[in-house]
């Protein structure tokens, strides 16, 4: 027989301190279609992510930025500096709206994963604690990401500017 640790407390053993919060908010997303907001979602995007330990969701993100100043530069979109981000925004409002809903789905999806994987509902909460909670760590590989990033995405849209311009000529 598998292990039988209760979802909440399960969530509550993956979650860590902040549970309380978690659980309101995954509630009132629950009576409002999955939404319910998230501030540091919202404003620290990939770095709330990554403290969250929530990386293939950092790659998502990664790479919808990276594809972003390529798709500026492949179709010629020369916009003003405040229009000139309009995925960011969009991304920022959709993390913050639906931050805590994707964090609800990952914390499941662990906890299947670990369930299966685990014959002990010992080992099941050992690994939910060591697997869940928070990540400094995480935050500071984001940073350096986006560090990376930055250095090399600027002559990465010039290069494909550049071979859309002799294409085109």
């Amino acid at each position: 027989m598998k292990s039988s640790i209760r979802d909440d407390a399960a969530l509550a053993v993956f979650v860590g301190a902040r549970y309380p919060y978690y659980k309101t908010s995954w509630a009132l997303a629950g009576a409002r279609g999955g939404m319910s907001w998230n501030w540091a979602a919202c404003l620290l995007g990939p770095f709330w992510m990554a403290y969250r330990r929530m990386y293939w969701q950092v790659g998502v993100y990664a790479l919808i930025v990276c594809a972003e100043p390529v798709l500026h530069a492949l179709f010629r979109l020369d916009m003003p500096l405040a229009l000139s981000r309009p995925m960011l925004y969009a991304l920022a409002l959709l993390l913050g709206m639906y931050g805590n809903e994707l964090y609800r789905w990952h914390a499941e999806a662990t906890i299947r994963r670990l369930r299966e994987y685990h014959w002990s509902p010992e080992l099941v909460n050992y690994s939910l604690a060591r697997c869940g909670r928070t990540s400094w760590p995480g935050v500071f590989a984001m940073g350096l990401l986006l560090a990376v990033m930055v250095v090399s995405l600027r002559p990465l849209a010039g290069l494909v500017a550049h071979s859309a311009g002799l294409a085109a000529g």
